[in-house]
Parts: structure tokens; sequence; C-alpha cells
């Protein structure tokens, strides 16, 4: 297994990988739009494709070379301070391949690349709906800890019904 940066040939592959993952999550609510997801893709590579870049996209990859997860993450500077902060913008291995090391090594690399441009902190949000107890432990074992939640409100014609029926005596 190895994580690499991600290149434009990624790009469709990770498409489909992503469409898995909006399958599986909260997120299968939303329309999944293949276009836009790649135009973002793209968009991640490009801007990561410069050693100074705000964003990475990186690929964890099986023993025969194919692609079976990836990270992508980006940094900026904190809203009240100068220092950097690195943040997990989508994170993700293929269901089948999650206990054998991908998600650690994904993790690794990106803490690396953060350290690598100084961050003061990486921030990891979990917000998919999915396997939320295990994903805590995992976190925790390497050193995160749970600073707040992660909260929805669906809006739309159901959910603002509901919504309001809910705020009425």
């Amino acid at each position: 297994m190895s994580i690499r940066f991600a290149t434009p040939d990624d790009i469709p592959v990770f498409v489909e990988m992503c469409r898995i993952f909006h399958a599986m999550t909260r997120f299968s609510a939303y329309d999944y739009n293949p276009e836009r997801v790649a135009q973002n893709l793209k968009a991640v590579v490009d801007i990561g494709q410069n050693d100074q870049g705000t964003h990475c996209f990186l690929v964890a990859e099986d023993s025969q070379g194919k692609p079976i997860g990836g990270l992508i993450g980006c940094i900026e500077r904190h809203f009240f301070s100068d220092q950097p902060v690195a943040s997990i913008i989508h994170y993700d291995v293929l269901p089948e391949k999650r206990m054998g090391g991908a998600g650690l090594r994904l993790l690794t690399a990106f803490r690396k690349w953060a350290e690598n441009r100084g961050a003061f902190e990486i921030s990891a949000g979990v917000n998919s709906g999915v396997e939320l107890q295990k994903m805590d432990r995992f976190l925790r074992k390497l050193g995160f800890r749970q600073t707040g939640g992660n909260y929805s409100l669906m809006l739309g014609t159901t959910a603002a019904q509901t919504s309001e029926n809910q705020l009425q005596p």
C-alpha cells in the first residue's frame, strides 16, 4: 500500500468512489452531480501541484496500484489568529478496504503535509452520519480530542414543513 498525491488521471476513479461514499452517508439525500465532483477534484489537484499549495489530495493505493481511498485537506490561517490550521475536507476509504491501514496512512501523510506547512493544529470534523463511534475511537487513538459536534438542519419543502410544525405550540 502506498500514499501519493492525486493526479488528473485519478479524477474519473474518484468521481465513482465519491458516488459510493455519497450513497452510504447522510449526503445521499443530496443529488449526486458527477460533473461538479469532477470539477472540484480537478481544482484540488491543480492547487495541490504547487509545493506551497493550500490544498492537498492524497490517494491511498493497494498493492496493485488501484486507488482505495483518499483525503482532501487544506491549510489556512485561523479566524482568530495568523497561525495556520490544517483541516480535513473529505476523507474516506472503500468499505472493504477500511481495516487494512489505508486510513491511518492517509492521516499520517496529511499530518506530515500539514507540519511541513507550519500548521499549528489539524482539525477533523465527522459529518457523514455513519459509524460515528468508530471514527471517534480511531481519531482519539491518534491523539485527537473531541472539541464539539456537527449539526445539520435539512431545509426544503418537506423539512421546512416539519420544522414549522414542531415550532407551533
